[in-house]
């Protein structure tokens, strides 16, 4: 069997300023700090077989603060979502770009401007975790990544949301962990994000 924890990385000032961050290599900041040294307590005397991160050094840094000492590896297919055009705007900035409404009729299957679609963070985050052995795996990436992945695994519905851009109806907190197991190639969850 595969336990598989997924940690959302710590805050960085993009967050805190509502700007879409993606593939754009931000750092955390004092918050995501904060908040990566209370998940270090919270794991305190965890074992794990895998530690993985995105390569992006929010998530490197949580990941690092978090499991100090800890060996880790470190793989692009745990990157965020890209925003291509739309990296580094808020919402309402995103929504008055020409092309928004033609991306949000299905996300899925339409690129972003210069990034990509959901459809293409589902396919490599579902080849990632595909991949792994069984055991104890605990791995640092991205909101949205995350919940391509679930939707993924779980056929969870899209729902469209009026005051956020992705169709997801759950969010998950920076540093929040959710964990799914695998066990003869059957996909479950075990503690759902809120």
């Amino acid at each position: 069997m595969l336990t598989l924890s997924l940690v959302r990385y710590g805050a960085t000032a993009w967050n805190e300023g509502g700007r879409w961050q993606g593939w754009t290599d931000v750092p955390l900041g004092p918050l995501g700090e904060q908040q990566a040294r209370a998940l270090a307590e919270v794991l305190r005397g965890e074992l794990f077989d895998a530690v993985y991160s995105s390569d992006l050094q929010r998530a490197v840094q949580t990941a690092r603060i978090a499991l100090p000492g800890q060996p880790l590896h470190t793989d692009p297919r745990l990157r965020e979502f890209n925003f291509g055009e739309y990296e580094g705007l808020t919402v309402p900035q995103m929504q008055a770009h020409p092309a928004f409404n033609h991306w949000q009729l299905d996300p899925w299957r339409h690129h972003i401007p210069g990034g990509d679609r959901l459809g293409d963070v589902a396919a490599r985050m579902r080849a990632w975790a595909d991949e792994l052995p069984d055991g104890r795996v605990i791995a640092f990436s991205h909101s949205i990544a995350i919940r391509t992945l679930l939707v993924d695994l779980f056929s969870i519905p899209l729902e469209v949301q009026p005051d956020y851009p992705i169709p997801y109806r759950e969010r998950i907190r920076n540093t929040e962990v959710v964990t799914i197991r695998r066990e003869e190639g059957r996909w479950s969850r075990s503690s759902p994000a809120s």
